[in-house]
């Protein structure tokens, strides 16, 4: 059992037996505080009749006893939940050490067919690269890692999320103890968006009459009550009550406009809350977020209270919905200009512990080199989302200044997956996460595939079109000088006959050198191969064989100098049912 399973194991056992015993006493408390309740209720009854002032006596220590022995309960409960929360996350990373991480989101939201490599290389949607790590707890943080995943960082700022990320990998309690407390928030996509928004937005409660108001109100309506029940006519006393009324009716329409940015979000706030708080030990520049945050969450609270219908008494009498408003103007003046600043942390954190998980769960990957060399150097380079067990490596070395790699071999040879292999390797290198691999040196590559290209019937557009255009934008994303482009090519213009798909393969191939692209291209053609003989040539032939023994494919996906020589289409056609002519085999093969 390695280290991360160990860990992993022991937690799942510690919390989940912790969880146990704590709820035992969670279910027995609940008991005496019924019977706590009960007997109270009785001594009340006894002590009230005795005298005034032994009621008085055991009413207020009775109900301080209940209010501190009900958060005590509470805390028991909630002390509870965690531990089983915290148990289960440590058996889900078991079930992920095996290889099995589809109950992580998937993040298809962030998919986009025009991405340059996102669609080929499975970065999202199921059994993708995101679903493999992504350990986010609210939506914000999803969308940084998504964001991190898409857009290749510049080598600094990959450095700097990379040396962050190591060092958080030393702690993973610190990293389950995050995602305990933000593992039920469940925030909107959205959520973040409205509350900078709102943030921005001017003062409601605006004037001195109405902050005068906030206290007169009271005021006047504890003198509207004392008249109606004590003088005559009683009605003059609810004209005390006609100043708040009508600035009532002022603020309706503000009021409802500034509930609809903050109308259910106490639960998402205090959610923040907890995780601002187990961030606050760790980071200097966050003192007051936490704090500040639970104010927010709080007076939204008490402004989702304006649609109770027994509210009324509350707004006539002391403006219940003006009171929050001008407290929510207040919280915003103070900190418009930190809430940016805490939900960018936020989100920064809560993609990180995602990359600290990584990296603690496979301490055999290695963290790239960047280099602003134009090379791509890998050894024992393998592919991320295959199992451990079923991985093969391989090695790659080449310059990226205008020489292309030409991967030649049969069917199911390897081809596709090495590609994707070095792709989504330097995807990890860019977003500023380990590798799987024994070493890999990177020059700053833009990744720009064309794999998998589909027909469009709502574009009416043929598979071959599509790949067309995807090239187009391969070879216009190559001709811009600001970004270094690796392109990965799988059976280009395979929609088309042989003749076309060889002439136009070669004037690509010579096109792409020209504008001093780089990249690895994987193809059946084998007349392609002749370009690495041409004087002055960028091209270098590498093959990937299929071996026949016992009558048996033998794949062993690793890669080969030279050009392929091996064929097993007509095998496995044969295998299906379809009878070839050895004769047809033979004049295939030569």
């Amino acid at each position: 059992m390695n280290a991360p399973e160990t860990y992993y194991t022991e937690l799942a056992r510690t919390q989940l037996d912790r969880a146990r015993r704590l709820q035992q006493c969670y279910d027995r408390l609940a008991i005496v505080r019924l019977l706590f309740v009960v007997g109270f209720v009785g001594l009340l009854i006894f002590s009230w009749s005795t005298g005034f002032w032994a009621g008085a006596l055991t009413t207020l220590t009775g109900t301080v006893l209940l209010a501190f022995g009900v958060r005590y309960h509470q805390r028991i409960g909630q002390a509870a939940a965690g531990a089983r929360v915290q148990g289960q996350l440590a058996e889900a990373e078991i079930t992920g050490l095996a290889h099995q991480f589809s109950q992580w989101p998937d993040g298809r939201e962030y998919a986009s067919p025009d991405h340059p490599y996102a669609g080929d290389l499975d970065i999202f949607g199921p059994h993708s690269l995101f679903q493999y790590l992504n350990r986010t707890v609210t939506a914000i943080g999803s969308h940084r890692l998504a964001e991190q995943l898409s857009i290749p960082a510049p080598h600094p700022v990959s450095e700097t999320r990379r040396a962050a990320g190591r060092e958080l990998a030393t702690r993973p309690d610190w990293c389950m103890e995050f995602r305990t407390r933000g593992n039920e928030l469940a925030d909107d996509p959205a959520y973040a968006r409205r509350l900078l928004e709102w943030a921005n937005r001017p003062a409601v409660v605006t004037g001195a009459y109405a902050r005068a108001m906030r206290f007169a109100a009271p005021a006047l309506s504890a003198i509207g009550i004392w008249f109606s029940f004590t003088q005559q006519p009683w009605q003059l006393g609810l004209l005390f009550f006609i100043p708040a009324f009508l600035l009532l009716r002022r603020y309706s329409e503000a009021a409802a406009t500034e509930h609809a940015y903050t109308a259910q979000a106490g639960r998402i706030l205090q959610g923040y809350q907890r995780l601002f708080q187990h961030m606050e030990a760790e980071a200097s520049e966050l003192p007051t977020a936490s704090a500040a945050i639970g104010r927010l969450s709080f007076y939204v609270s008490q402004l989702d209270v304006r649609y109770n219908p027994f509210v009324f008494m509350l707004e006539i009498t002391g403006l219940w919905s003006i009171q929050w408003l001008y407290r929510l103007d207040s919280w915003r003046t103070a900190h418009r200009d930190d809430l940016p600043r805490w939900l960018e942390a936020l989100a920064e954190t809560d993609a990180r512990v995602s990359w600290a998980t990584l990296r603690f769960n496979q301490p055999t990957w290695t963290e790239p080199e960047l280099t602003d060399e134009k090379v791509l150097q890998a050894t024992g380079l393998a592919h991320p989302l295959l199992p451990p067990t079923g991985r093969v490596t391989n090695d790659v070395s080449m310059s990226t200044d205008g020489h292309i790699d030409l991967v030649t071999g049969s069917n199911m040879a390897g081809k596709s997956t090495w590609l994707r292999t070095v792709g989504i390797n330097i995807v990890l290198a860019r977003a500023g996460g380990p590798v799987c691999a024994l070493r890999l040196r990177t020059a700053a590559l833009q990744v720009w595939t064309s794999m998998r290209t589909h027909d469009d019937l709502s574009e009416s557009t043929s598979s071959f079109y599509a790949e067309l255009k995807r090239l187009k934008a391969i070879i216009e994303a190559v001709s811009d000088s600001e970004q270094q482009v690796f392109f990965l090519l799988d059976e280009i213009l395979k929609g088309t006959n042989s003749r076309d798909r060889h002439t136009g393969s070669r004037a690509l191939i010579r096109q792409l050198i020209r504008e001093r692209g780089a990249g690895i291209i994987a193809t059946h053609d084998l007349e392609l191969a002749a370009l690495e003989n041409e004087p002055g040539s960028r091209v270098e032939n590498y093959a990937m064989e299929v071996q026949t023994k016992n009558g048996e494919l033998v794949f062993d996906y690793k890669l080969h100098r030279g050009v392929s020589r091996s064929f097993n289409a007509t095998a496995l056609m044969a295998r299906m049912g379809i009878d070839i002519d050895p004769e047809d085999i033979k004049l295939t093969h030569d």
